[in-house]
């Protein structure tokens, strides 16, 4: 995936181009939880914006997305994380994950580093986009 990211094509236009949904958004995840690629948001967009529900797909994963969160949330919050974490882990779903959206910019609020915080919040609504 990483020789087709050009800097015009977005996260869904990458995805569409693997064998399926869920392959591609692992492929994209990981390349953003590497570092490799960084969130470019649309101009007129914002972080802020939680994008429509949509039904989950049979063959969505959100485990990695769920194991980035968790991870990040450790890392921007410490012991802090342990409540949301827990919350985190029991979505099953990409709209549950969504949901925790609401809580996770509350709580990020009192992150020390805002930038890392932001960032986190742009990664994880592009994954689960």
């Amino acid at each position: 995936m990483l020789i087709m990211v050009d800097g015009h094509r977005t996260g869904n236009e990458l995805v569409a181009l693997s064998s399926s949904s869920a392959e591609g958004k692992r492929h994209l995840a990981s390349l953003l939880n590497g570092g490799f690629v960084q969130v470019q948001p649309a101009p007129g967009s914002s972080a802020e914006q939680v994008p429509d529900a949509r039904p989950a797909l049979p063959d969505e994963d959100i485990s990695l997305a769920r194991s980035y969160a968790a991870r990040t949330l450790m890392d921007l919050l410490g012991a802090q994380a342990g409540a949301l974490i827990a919350e985190i882990e029991k979505a099953k779903t990409r709209d549950e994950l969504l949901h925790q959206l609401v809580k996770l910019r509350a709580a990020l609020r009192a992150a020390p580093d805002q930038k890392a915080a932001q960032q986190f919040l742009e990664k994880l609504v592009l994954v689960l986009d």
